[in-house]
C-alpha cells in the first residue's frame, strides 16, 4: 500500500479509533487560559494540526476558528462536518498564512512531528509570527523525555457490526526520535487488511521546549493535563504549554 492509500484509509478511521477520548476538556482548558492571559482584543483562532475538526467542533461557538492540517484526506472530513469553518493544507514547520491570529493552539502531540530542535524552533517561530501581540500559544507536549517509556505497548481497538480494527505500536528511541510503526489489524465487511503506518517523532525535554519558547520571545507557563495546576516534573502528567507574545 503507498503512503497515500495508508493516509487516506487512516483518516477515515481517525475518529473511530479516538471517539472515546474527549476532547472537552481540552477545549475547557484552552477557553479558561485565552481569559487568563490573553490580551490581545479579537477572538480569532487558529487550529494547526487540526485533524478532522474535533476541536473547532466545540470551539467554534466561543471563537472565529480557522483550521491548518498537512493531510487533505483529514480536512476533507473537517469540511463535512463544519462546512461553514474555514480550513487549509499546511504544514506547520513552513507556515505562512500572511494572517494574524488571537490565539494558535496546536493539540493532541502534534509538536512531536518536529523530529530536531532546528525543526521545533522553525515550527515555533512561524506561530509566534502568526499571533497577534498579547495573542496565546497552547500546545501539548505528551511524548516527551521526562515521560518516555521505553518498550511500552498501546493497543487501540474499534469493534462494531462491520469494523473490527486494532492498532499496535511500541515505544522504540533511537537519538531522540520515536519511530513509531503502527501495526493495523482491519476487518471490515468480511474483509481483512493489514497495514503499517510509520511515523517518526521527536521527543525532547521540558526545559529544552521551555527554553526554545523563552529564547523565540513568548513569555511561557507550562500547565499540567489541561488544568489550571502548574506541571510539575515529579508528577508524570502531560505538560500544556502556554505561550504569550
Amino acid at each position: 500500500m503507498t503512503e497515500e492509500q495508508l493516509y487516506k484509509k487512516y483518516a477515515q478511521y481517525y475518529d473511530r479509533i479516538y471517539e472515546k477520548i474527549s476532547q472537552q476538556k481540552e477545549c475547557d482548558f484552552i477557553k479558561w487560559a485565552v481569559r487568563k492571559h490573553k490580551t490581545s482584543a479579537g477572538i480569532g483562532l487558529l487550529d494547526v494540526a487540526c485533524g478532522t475538526g474535533r476541536h473547532a467542533e466545540i470551539l467554534k461557538d466561543n471563537f472565529e476558528v480557522q483550521g491548518v492540517d498537512i493531510n487533505p484526506e483529514m480536512l476533507k472530513i473537517a469540511r463535512e462536518k463544519l462546512p461553514d469553518q474555514k480550513f487549509s493544507t499546511g504544514d506547520m514547520k513552513t507556515l505562512d498564512l500572511d494572517q494574524e491570529f488571537d490565539v494558535v493552539i496546536c493539540m493532541f502531540s502534534a509538536m512531536n512531528y518536529n523530529t530536531s530542535l532546528k525543526e521545533l524552533e522553525k515550527t515555533l517561530k512561524n506561530f509566534h509570527n502568526h499571533l497577534k501581540p498579547g495573542g496565546v500559544l497552547i500546545f501539548d507536549y505528551g511524548i516527551n523525555k521526562e515521560n518516555w517509556i521505553e518498550g511500552l505497548v498501546s493497543v487501540d481497538t474499534v469493534v462494531d457490526n462491520n469494523l473490527k480494527l486494532a492498532r499496535i505500536c511500541q515505544s522504540r528511541l533511537e537519538d531522540g526520535i520515536f519511530n513509531a510503526d503502527f501495526v493495523f489489524l482491519i476487518k471490515e465487511d468480511g474483509k481483512l487488511n493489514f497495514d503499517i503506518d510509520q511515523h517518526k517523532l521527536g521527543v525532547f525535554g521540558v526545559d529544552e521546549m521551555n527554553n526554545s519558547m523563552n529564547e523565540i520571545g513568548f513569555n511561557t507557563f507550562i500547565y499540567s493535563e489541561f488544568t489550571e495546576k502548574e506541571w510539575n516534573i515529579l508528577s508524570g502528567e502531560r505538560p500544556i504549554f502556554l505561550g504569550v507574545k
